[in-house]
């Protein structure tokens, strides 16, 4: 991916001048660049990219002021730019640092977690409009579950030792074989909570950011990389203060649920997966099962 024509963005939006541009961060359908200290610039690394995109800029029109933290809201689109192959997506900057939780004091991390659970508790209540409702995607779980069983048998499970590959097996069948995986109520999700996603400023949380993943599904998905990122004591943690009514059963599914992210990472990565992620989803993958294996 070229570096943006910042002299043709300058011709293109009447009254910016460019006096400093800095990659802000990159993942793997698009690259933020932080403009003047001011401005985000997000550049779609390719046409497809802008389903991501589109998506976002259009659930957070309504659901910002709903949500109880800062997210972006977009200032300018323009998909078709003489400046960049696939043009752009600007919103005003969101100041902060990603979330550590092992940087924070006991009591920073006790408020970090109400405040999380407070925005989940907000954003699993969204009601989106009909119009919105169309746009945001809605899989068929068990079947996305067999998929996943399916191609991680045919991918990954002859690359496992044969103790992984029967923890593997074994974690697809207790998901499938427990009805109440299945008849959650759909709520509208971030899908992609992780750490570097959270905003942190002086110790508190501040803002959310990336919702390039936003879809209906299980409202429990939502604990997923607080899990993978913090630990399943923190998860649960948060959850608590969500109000969650099984943190056992739901400490279960974050289990699958991160099995089945690294496996995602592994299967969908190559060509699209930034330096070093697939083979961090691999380790991932075999301490899950390992964990799985000994009964952790």
């Amino acid at each position: 991916m070229s570096e943006p024509d910042w002299k043709k963005i300058e011709l293109e939006n009447r009254g910016l001048s460019i006096r400093s541009a800095r990659l802000l961060g990159e993942g793997w359908t698009s690259r933020a660049y932080l403009v003047n200290n001011e401005l985000v610039f997000r550049f779609p690394k390719c046409r497809e990219d802008w389903r991501e995109l589109d998506r976002e800029i259009a659930f957070l029109a309504p659901a910002a002021s709903e949500l109880p933290l800062a997210v972006p809201v977009y200032t300018m689109v323009a998909p078709e730019s003489t400046a960049a192959a696939c043009g752009y997506a600007v919103y005003r900057y969101l100041s902060g640092n990603a979330l550590d939780v092992n940087a924070l004091t006991p009591q920073k991390q006790t408020a970090a977690a109400d405040v999380i659970a407070g925005f989940l508790r907000a954003l699993h209540a969204f009601q989106p409009s009909s119009q919105l409702c169309s746009l945001l995607p809605d899989d068929d779980h068990r079947k996305l579950a067999e998929d996943y069983l399916a191609n991680a048998e045919r991918e990954i499970a002859p690359k496992l030792a044969p103790s992984q590959a029967r923890a593997l097996r074994a974690q697809f069948e207790l998901y499938l074989g427990e009805p109440r995986n299945f008849l959650f109520g759909a709520a509208v999700l971030h899908a992609d909570l992780a750490g570097d996603h959270i905003l942190v400023n002086d110790g508190s949380v501040t803002g959310v950011i990336d919702f390039g993943d936003v879809s209906w599904g299980d409202p429990d998905y939502d604990f997923m990389y607080l899990f993978v990122d913090f630990g399943e004591q923190f998860a649960a943690q948060v959850a608590q203060r969500y109000g969650h009514p099984d943190l056992a059963e739901l400490g279960e599914k974050l289990r699958y649920f991160a099995l089945v992210d690294q496996i995602g990472t592994i299967l969908e990565g190559p060509g699209r997966a930034l330096r070093g992620q697939e083979d961090a989803a691999w380790r991932r993958l075999v301490q899950l099962l390992q964990e799985r294996d000994c009964g952790v």
